[in-house]
């Protein structure tokens, strides 16, 4: 039986938050807004580029999103599923650690 493209999405953004970095940086953002790199990059202590990079594949799921303003790039969480538009599961589940 083939799978759902919708289990294989989901099973890759909890498999995309399975680096700590960008566990890290997603907590941020739910939990303050949204965030510069810069920002990110003093949370989590890596290189602007390999934040960016973390960023971007994160966008690249539908995890976060980004705006420009002059020369910041400013992210956020993806409040919607990409695949269903409708509220993300990983907004309601909360990690090992996390406050309830």
């Amino acid at each position: 039986m083939p799978k759902k493209i919708s289990t294989i999405k989901c099973a890759d953004c909890f498999k995309s938050l399975g680096i700590p970095a960008r566990i890290e940086m997603y907590h941020y953002l739910r939990d303050n807004g949204e965030a510069t790199v810069t920002r990110l990059v003093e949370l989590v202590g890596l290189t602007q580029p390999t934040v960016s990079y973390h960023l971007k594949e994160m966008k690249e799921l539908g995890l976060v999103n980004n705006r420009k303003s002059g020369k910041e790039v400013y992210y956020s969480i993806n409040e919607l599923c990409p695949i269903h538009q409708r509220d993300c599961v990983l907004n309601i589940v909360r990690f090992p650690g996390e406050e309830l």
